[in-house]
């Protein structure tokens, strides 16, 4: 039976409202009634989107009263004028919603065409939630029964007004991520508990090393894992260590080993200057670090630590004893997970303490340091699994650096909690070998940057994606032409992801239509041309003013966005400035641009920075750029970046500024002709790049995005122009 909590109450006023749930079953009807009373509630119907069939039982009891709309043959003032008449017979009206097709982890069962019938008209709104969650990792967060709570939260009324749909899933996600918060997974997370927990259970699970194909069970790497807990705590007098490995099963038995033995790791990211690496080195307080011997002689350009702060896990694992092995294992096969962890001292660390630590893009060697806690990393786990749902066993090629959001939670810790199979490989620009893996192994799913892809497709063949049901592509906007040749050519559904440091892996994903439900022909998106999907369950967006943080906008306007759940940060590691101007309360911002529909699809525009105000209107560098590589007729398949547009000072405003590779030589005509190219596609005039600068090369982060700090001091140093 269901435990059934309802909160908020007071924020029910003393008159009769329009309350719009956000989903509906049995469960919800009966504690609305219990909250309301049941004679003071007339039950709004849209005449496409019934409820299910035990709710229309329920209501059909002598004595309810009900009213039904029809979005297709009233309109707007219409079916307002109806609610109207209720409100003044002293009744609430409470929307009630059918199944609608839908893809897992949706946040509600509204479609926005029924969700917008208030926007405009005079009636507030009063949004109400209702949250479904499980005690098991599997099903954490679910969108019906069975489910172990229920949480009906009654939300403050919004006025009425413009765009009052969309405000309204602004307040569904504001609630998701303040019920989110409060899941018993999350308040008692324990990662090196749940970790120990998920391998014993798992032991059959596989790591498949992409270099030679070799095989270990996840039950040999917790037992190496124990083993090397206990050389760390020997090897390491600080909170932190550093591990200097890519991705494979030596990064895999570090990081847990880690875990047990009370140390935050601290996957380093080892692509950066000395200068950074110093830095970082410094912020996150890092003494000893986990290698290889081999990663060293590969990576010799990085500026490595002294020896004696090495320790390098191949010798360790090479000097235990085979009877030490087998001692450990039949140990392991009679003592229980509870057991071990008593026995090995495995700590029982609280949902607050640090659990790993990422650093986030830096300009110079000034790093950002963020903490992980161990109820963070979690919820990025069980966030990622309710929206893509994988079951134990399924193959998940790992590639991404865990240095990176996704290579953290998407990359090792969610396959090690769920129970899949990872296929592992160092390199992710390794394309054919990669392209091998995906093929022989039917991997179900992998993470890369829009490069990456597009180096992979040059080396694919119409199958060798074949099994691969989510392709995340992360770090910069995935360009269109780009998801059309994936999906064309073979059949393959690329899933943008919006992720940064400050949160634990992605808090946004953009997912294909989803299939049709009965009985309803409505289905809620999770995903559209050009957004990044909507935002997972447990993450609440805002949007403000770019320039003024304290000026909230409404969820439909452009502006800066900003995020609040337990899987986003609540500041920045020893930086207390930094902290101060990124996070108001605890909502973080992001600096990126965008905006949230009625749909609940968020759309990035870009960075701050990215943008520049021509003629008084704001433009985005990237949307430029894509029109530029549209009308130029760029070549999709060429994974190098062919432009950037750069903004700069100007005597009125902005001017843009474009850096091609496409010009050998930039005549007097090259800028007039691509204005014309614009235009005549119908691009705005303003858009227009007044200057193109022929370079032999784009600058660009280790990680593959732009490196606009670069571009932009390089473009005022040609023009002769002092930054801003």
């Amino acid at each position: 039976m269901s435990n059934i909590i309802t909160e908020g109450q007071g924020n029910v006023p003393g008159h009769p409202v329009m309350m719009v749930p956000n989903r509906t079953d049995l469960n919800v009807v009966q504690a609305l009634e219990q909250t309301l009373g049941s004679a003071g509630i007339c039950w709004l119907v849209e005449a496409s989107h019934r409820p299910e069939a035990e709710v229309m039982n329920y209501l059909n009891r002598p004595g309810t009263r009900g009213m039904l709309c029809d979005v297709a043959r009233m309109s707007k003032e219409q079916i307002a004028e109806h609610i109207r008449q209720a409100l003044e017979h002293r009744m609430h009206v409470v929307l009630l919603s059918g199944r609608p097709g839908q893809q897992p982890g949706t946040i509600c069962d509204v479609p926005s065409g029924i969700l917008t019938i208030l926007d405009d008209t005079e009636l507030p709104a009063l949004p109400v939630y209702a949250g479904m969650y499980n005690e098991d990792v599997s099903a954490a967060i679910t969108t019906k029964a069975p489910y172990d709570t229920l949480r009906v939260q009654f939300m403050p009324l919004l006025k009425a007004g413009a765009a009052l749909g969309a405000r309204i899933m602004s307040s569904w996600t504001e609630a998701a991520a303040a019920q989110f918060a409060q899941h018993p997974l999350l308040q008692k997370a324990n990662l090196a508990r749940t970790l120990l927990y998920s391998l014993m259970k798992h032991q059959g699970s596989l790591i498949i090393d992409g270099v030679d194909d070799s095989l270990m069970n996840y039950g040999k790497m917790l037992l190496l894992a124990l083993i090397l807990s206990r050389r760390i705590r020997k090897h390491t007098n600080t909170s932190r260590m550093g591990i200097i490995l890519p991705p494979g099963k030596l990064s895999i038995i570090a990081n847990v080993a880690c875990l047990f033995a009370g140390v935050t790791p601290v996957n380093v990211n080892y692509t950066v200057n000395a200068a950074t690496f110093s830095n970082q080195r410094e912020r996150a307080g890092i003494s000893r670090f986990i290698t290889e011997q081999r990663f060293i002689l590969k990576q010799q350009q990085f500026a490595w630590p002294r020896q004696r702060d090495l320790l390098y896990i191949d010798r360790e694992l090479n000097t235990l004893s085979a009877n030490r092995l087998r001692a450990m294992r039949a140990l392991m096969q009679v003592l229980s997970p509870e057991r071990i962890a008593k026995w090995l001292d495995i700590p029982e660390n609280s949902a607050t303490e640090d659990a790993g630590v990422l650093f986030s893009n830096s300009i110079g060697c000034v790093a950002k340091g963020v903490a992980h806690s161990n109820s963070m990393l979690m919820a990025g786990v069980l966030q990622l699994q309710s929206r893509l749902q994988f079951a134990p066993r399924e193959r998940i090629l790992c590639t991404a650096p865990l240095f990176t959001p996704i290579g953290l939670v998407a990359g090792l810790l969610l396959p090690l909690i769920c129970g899949c199979d990872m296929v592992t490989y160092p390199d992710p620009n390794a394309t054919k070998r990669i392209c091998q893996l995906a093929h022989n192994y039917g991997v179900a799913m992998a993470c890369f940057t829009p490069a990456q892809v597009q180096h992979l497709l040059q080396h694919a063949a119409p199958a060798t994606f074949s099994s691969t049901r989510y392709m995340l592509v992360s770090e910069e906007k995935l360009p269109a032409e780009l998801l059309r040749r994936a999906k064309t050519e073979f059949n393959l559904n690329l899933l943008e992801a919006y992720s940064l440091s400050e949160t634990a892996g992605p808090v946004a994903l953009c997912l294909p239509p989803p299939p049709a439900a009965p009985g309803t022909p409505h289905t809620i998106p999770a995903g559209k041309a050009g957004s990044v999907g909507a935002p997972l369950p447990g993450i609440a967006v805002r949007i403000t003013d770019t320039t003024r943080d304290d000026v909230l906008l409404p969820p439909s306007s452009l502006g800066c966005v900003w995020l609040q759940g337990p899987a986003v940060t609540s500041g920045y590691l020893a930086n207390k400035p930094d902290a101060a101007k990124c996070m108001r309360g605890k909502w973080f911002r992001t600096d990126d641009v965008g905006m949230l529909d009625a749909d609940g699809m968020l759309t990035i525009c870009g960075r701050r920075e990215r943008f520049s105000k021509v003629d008084g209107k704001m433009v985005s560098h990237v949307m430029v750029e894509e029109a530029l590589r549209t009308v130029l007729k760029t070549n999709p398949a060429d994974a190098r970046r062919p432009l950037a547009i750069v903004g700069v000072p100007g005597p009125n405003g902005e001017r843009l500024i474009m850096l091609s590779t496409l010009h050998k030589v930039v005549n007097a005509h090259d800028a007039l002709t691509v204005r014309y190219a614009l235009t005549n596609a119908h691009y705005p005039s303003f858009w227009a790049p007044e200057k193109i600068i022929a370079v032999s090369s784009i600058p660009t982060l280790p990680n593959g995005k732009l490196d606009y700090a670069r571009c932009y001091y390089g473009v005022c140093q040609t023009l002769g122009i002092y930054p801003q």
